[in-house]
């Protein structure tokens, strides 16, 4: 009763799982990851348990190709099942049990599976796995992108309800702060992943507003001021405005921060607080403060 996608990203080493169906909160089931080990899809009638138990054995060295072999035999509902794992290495095995209710099926490529069940048609499958190679940019997007060719193929015949990204990294030492690291969810939606690209982009204008002020931090100016200006990009959250102005002081350009700063007063005025307060415990912010007041 969902589709979904398993996937590793060859440039970063980051991999994960993506999925859509006309259940709430499909994370919950489905959707498994663990930093440094792999990812797990477990849908259809759905075991939770292939999530937790495929990456502890994972984590244990068993290839996933076995580790799906033998949660399957000890399972007497696994014909009903669909699964999928991947480990930290991008190898890949999936399994759709002849039970699973048409129409189902799983692809299997070069560090990816495509899988689905209650299909519209038996084209999704096929679709996802050539919107997924199509892709091109962060893993994130080219897992969207290979939900929403799905999707367009005729997706879930129920229709659509919600939606899951979640992305680690390769390093089992990174945590939830590791720029790869990414956990998004849907659960109840009339368009989940009209509202998960909507996510997506927010998500990423967040990181290259961290990524300025880290910049700053590794003396790379000119690279902060970039990713500054993409983090305030139309449709973003107004709040990064805020912060861009506290960056741009940092990097000396005063002027141009009192005049953003003041743009962002004039729409919303509960900023020019915000600037008071952490001005007591930023000298930065104290700054700006004093440039904007004169």
């Amino acid at each position: 009763m969902t589709y979904s996608i398993v996937a590793r990203d060859p440039a970063t080493g980051a991999f994960g799982v993506a999925a859509q169906s006309h259940w709430f909160n499909v994370a919950q089931p489905v959707a498994w990851v663990r930093y440094g080990v792999g990812a797990v899809a477990t849908q259809a009638s759905a075991d939770p348990s292939y999530g937790w138990r495929g990456l502890a054995l994972m984590a244990d060295g068993v290839n996933p190709a076995t580790a799906l072999r033998d949660l399957s035999e000890a399972d007497e509902g696994r014909e009903q099942r669909q699964v999928a794992m991947m480990n930290a290495s991008g190898v890949v095995a999936a399994r759709t049990g002849d039970q699973c209710i048409a129409h189902a099926g799983h692809v299997i490529g070069d560090g990816w599976s495509v899988q689905g069940n209650l299909l519209a048609t038996p084209s999704v499958v096929e679709a996802m796995a050539a919107g997924y190679e199509a892709s091109r940019g962060p893993l994130a997007i080219r897992m969207l992108g290979a939900l929403e060719a799905a999707e367009h193929a005729g997706g879930d015949l129920r229709g659509r309800q919600s939606a899951v990204i979640r992305i680690v990294s390769s390093s089992a030492e990174s945590g939830p702060g590791a720029d790869e690291s990414i956990d998004l969810r849907v659960c109840d939606h009339a368009d989940p992943l009209g509202e998960m690209r909507r996510l997506v982009l927010v998500d990423e204008a967040y990181r290259e507003m961290e990524r300025g002020h880290a910049a700053i931090d590794d003396d790379r100016l000119a690279d902060a001021l970039g990713h500054f200006d993409t983090a305030v990009g139309p449709g973003h959250a107004d709040e990064l405005e805020f912060w861009r102005a506290i960056g741009l002081v940092r990097v000396g350009r005063v002027d141009e921060a009192v005049d953003s700063f003041g743009r962002l007063v004039s729409e919303r005025p509960m900023y020019a607080e915000l600037l008071n307060r952490v001005a007591e415990v930023d000298p930065v912010a104290l700054d700006l403060r004093n440039a904007w007041n004169r």
